[in-house]
């Protein structure tokens, strides 16, 4: 029975039911060492009808990529042909070391490997000692467990440390004084009233520490337990302490090296209850246990890891292995380990990449190869999202090394870690040092790609350009470092044609670069206005993130992908864009990117007439461009407009002036300011926007300026003229707006009839925007139009995560073709599916193909 522990025993066994249900779950059970968490997961464990599959981090291996993983789904890896190609590639490459995978690739084949398990019956997945996890295998397990979704699947992870992702958690405290002295009295009903008062003084609730102090802490406990056993039995203990599988027989095979050891060594630590043999593997009872088989002196334990270093069969394990029995300087070593870090890399294991070429790193005997490798490990630890621990790395490097391109090359490396980690300012710097040390056009974009995020984006592009005007750099990537210039200091005409070489010449060039970079640069041509075309370019290159498992990058493409949506109109579609992104962003630790995403995400709701302070856990508080233009938006559509014309001035006339949001509020200012008699403060604006959209050309962009021409002057002509032109330019919400604008004229103008056909125009296009729809529905009452409101669109009700399921079931991919495509589970995708035909009022998925599912 375990004592005091009824509430949380209930919550991971309501975690159970829901798995059986067809509802997966995921929890993390979190607290001290002794504290319980093992035997928790033992009671769970003993669920009826759950298949549970159970494994442990391990210190010594938290270094070798997938190694908890391996024996997490040691018994279910045979199922992995049976996946999606390439999700059994990449989970092959991951635990077999068989080809190639992609970090995130290899948690959505977890993902669909459990589902597939499941269908078999509901499963149970319980993970110990997360804290020692590889960062891989947690990275990939965390990523299944937050989409389980509609499957029959629970994961529950205990660990003292914290992360894993933000999963729901049980905090497991010291047990009250009551439970603790109904413990002593199961163990030692003979204590006096005084003895056991300060024992619970001392253990302070922690369950094991009752059971086994004796006044001391548990961790001597376990010593003294260890020290008392045959020395042949404590060599097996720790050979096995330092190898992460639990193989009886590799571990008996190390052990004769180091000591001699045989089988009959093991009996009395399984007679003392400390370890126990399970199928021909070894399994510790608690992981305090292995913790105190592994706390010998330096020269046992590596005289374990040399013994295990020559007969295990696993290259990876085996490197390692000798790495951690050489306490010294090794350059042979250190080159197969960078090596092993490579393919680590090939296999997704960016974690691994940065522990194999940090190791490197202190095994080299010269600095110069000492500071190569850490500049290495400090690249592969930003990939891993570890970006302080990049940082770090980076820093010391840089102590290491003399020449111009190698101290180039890291300074660009802590310069990239810099922009991740949202400091602009300090990112810019580096890359100007970059830049000037060992110039090339990309570390020339770089530099003006982080001056363009600074505070004040006109004078940190200035100041870069001064700095690195002398570089004789040709190509598009240069040209596109001068379009950023000349467009941040308000040179618009000679900025859109540079931009426009730019954006031409990184697509003509696209074979030239890896991926990472080409999402880097992609994007910019959205300053030209042509959101249709990019938009159609970006899902091109969503299309092949998901192809190739570059999940990392996606968040950056979803983010364009959206924005581009929001500008067409598609608000609908940009919501369920921007939601996918802000999972992706958190899965793959691009914590700043979920923030940037926050913008968009508030400028939605308030185009919707909402205002949020969070959603999906993003906190919608992000730079103040985005912030002021969505409470621009929110008071424009309340038709609150002095406060708007104020919200939009501030975004229009600060340092942002040039971001393409202020662009965007450029037209708001001049229909808010019209509104309340700041008529001179909307003809600058106007004149500003025009200027804009003479040197895009954009074809929106000019109806947009006839409209603004339209309110200051109050020509009806304009706003005819401005309707043709918005005719086929893919906006319709802007269209809508025009009418909207165009039908309150008509209305002053007592043309009652006339004004009906423009606000009733105007209203159909207006889904998602319910500010501009009131608005229109009371200039039509108004004008004498007494109609009922129309129903909003079937599809309009569906969740953003419906909404993708749908498109996509509607073009004949297969529950689980989707479910690859989405990183969710096919059950899951089954689940939405079922939901959206309720919503739809269809049946099935031939219905969806007659459907208008655009929003």
């Amino acid at each position: 029975m375990l004592r005091g522990r009824a509430g949380e025993v209930g919550v991971l066994r309501g975690l159970v039911e829901g798995a059986v249900a067809g509802r997966g779950g995921a929890l993390v059970v979190r607290g001290e060492a002794g504290v319980g968490k093992t035997a928790l997961l033992d009671v769970v464990a003993g669920s009826d009808g759950v298949r549970v599959l159970r494994g442990a981090g391990v210190e010594s291996e938290a270094a070798l990529a997938y190694a908890g993983l391996q024996v997490v789904l040691r018994e279910v890896l045979r199922r992995v042909p049976a996946l999606p190609g390439r999700q059994a590639s990449a989970l092959r490459a991951a635990v077999r070391g068989e080809g190639e995978g992609e970090a995130f690739l290899v948690g959505a084949s977890v993902l669909t490997l459990l589902g597939d398990v499941a269908e078999d019956g509901p499963v149970l997945v319980l993970v110990d000692d997360a804290h020692w996890l590889d960062r891989e295998s947690a990275d990939a397990l965390v990523f299944a467990a937050r989409r389980l979704g509609a499957e029959r699947v629970a994961v529950v992870f205990a660990t003292r440390g914290e992360g894993l992702g933000g999963l729901p958690e049980v905090r497991l405290g010291g047990l009250p004084d009551v439970v603790g002295a109904e413990v002593l009295m199961d163990v030692a009903p003979g204590l006096a009233a005084s003895e056991r008062r300060r024992l619970l003084r001392a253990a302070e609730g922690n369950p094991l520490a009752l059971v086994e102090l004796a006044g001391g802490d548990v961790r001597r406990v376990y010593d003294e337990r260890l020290a008392r056993l045959p020395e042949a039995t404590r060599v097996i203990l720790t050979v096995a302490a330092a190898e992460d599988t639990g193989d009886l027989g590799l571990v008996l095979e190390a052990a004769v090296r180091v000591g001699r050891a045989v089988a009959e060594d093991l009996a009395p630590a399984e007679a003392a209850g400390l370890v126990r043999v399970v199928g021909g593997r070894l399994e510790f009872r608690h992981p305090l246990v292995r913790e105190a088989a592994y706390r010998v002196p330096l020269a046992e334990r590596v005289a374990a890891h040399a013994a295990l270093a020559e007969v295990t069969r696993d290259e990876a394990r085996r490197v390692w292995h000798r790495a951690a029995a050489t306490p010294g300087h090794d350059e042979e070593l250190a080159v197969e380990l960078e090596r092993r870090a490579e393919l680590c890399r090939a296999r997704g294991g960016r974690a691994a990449v940065a522990a194999a070429y940090e190791r490197a790193a202190a095994l080299s005997p010269d600095d110069r190869a000492r500071g190569r490798r850490l500049a290495a490990a400090a690249v592969a630890a930003g990939d891993a999202g570890d970006i302080d621990r990049g940082i770090t790395l980076a820093e010391t490097a840089a102590g290491l090394v003399r020449d111009r391109a190698g101290r180039a090359r890291i300074a660009e490396a802590r310069a990239d870690l810099e922009h991740t980690r949202g400091r602009p300012e300090a990112a810019r710097a580096l890359f100007v040092d970059a830049a000037l040390a060992a110039p090339t056009p990309l570390r020339l974009v770089k530099a003006m790609m982080a001056a363009w995020d600074d505070a004040d984006p006109a004078a940190a592009v200035t100041d870069t350009a001064a700095r690195l005007g002398g570089l004789e750099l040709a190509g598009p990537l240069a040209r596109g470092a001068e379009g950023m210039r000349a467009h941040a200091v308000g040179e618009l005409r000679e900025g859109a044609v540079a931009i426009r070489e730019f954006a031409e010449g990184v697509e003509a060039t696209r074979d030239e670069r890896c991926l990472a970079d080409h999402v880097l640069l992609q994007g910019w041509d959205l300053l030209l206005g042509e959101y249709a075309a990019v938009h159609e370019r970006v899902v091109r290159l969503d299309l092949e993130c998901r192809e190739q498992g570059a999940i990392g990058v996606l968040p950056r493409v979803l983010l364009r992908e959206a924005r581009c949506l929001m500008f067409l109109g598609r608000h609908h579609d940009a919501h369920a864009t921007a939601m996918e992104g802000v999972a992706i962003a958190r899965d793959t630790g691009c914590d700043h990117l979920t923030a940037t995403f926050g913008g968009l995400l508030a400028a939605l709701a308030a185009l919707d007439g909402e205002t949020v302070e969070e959603e999906a856990g993003v906190i919608l508080i992000t730079s103040a461009p985005w912030r002021g233009y969505a409470a621009g938006m929110l008071e424009l559509g309340a038709g609150r407009f002095d406060a708007a014309a104020g919200r939009f001035a501030e975004v229009t006339g600060g340092p942002y002036r040039h971001t393409l949001i202020a662009l965007h509020a450029l037209p708001e200012l001049v229909e808010a300011a019209t509104r309340v008699g700041r008529h001179e403060e909307a003809a600058v604006a106007a004149a500003r926007f025009a200027e804009w959209a003479d040197a895009t050309g954009a074809r929106w962009a000019k109806a947009v300026e006839l409209r603004c021409r339209a309110l200051l002057s109050g020509e009806e002509s304009l706003y005819v003229d401005a309707i043709a032109a918005h005719q086929g330019d893919g906006r319709p919400f802007e269209l809508a707006r025009t009418r909207l604008l165009y039908g309150e004229w008509l209305r002053r103008a007592k043309r009652r009839g006339d004004a009906r056909t423009a606000l009733s125009a105007a209203l159909a296009g207006f889904e998602r925007a319910r500010p501009w729809a009131e608005r229109a529905r009371a200039e039509l009452r108004a004008a004498g139009d007494t109609s009922e409101a129309p129903a909003p669109a079937p599809v309009a009700r569906l969740t953003a995560q419906e909404t993708q399921v749908v498109r996509l079931a509607a073009t004949g991919m297969t529950n689980r073709d989707i479910g690859a495509r989405l990183f969710l589970s096919p059950r899951t995708v089954g689940y939405h599916l079922s939901n959206a035909y309720a919503k739809l009022g269809v049946a099935s998925r031939a219905a969806l193909a007659g459907l208008n599912l655009a929003v």
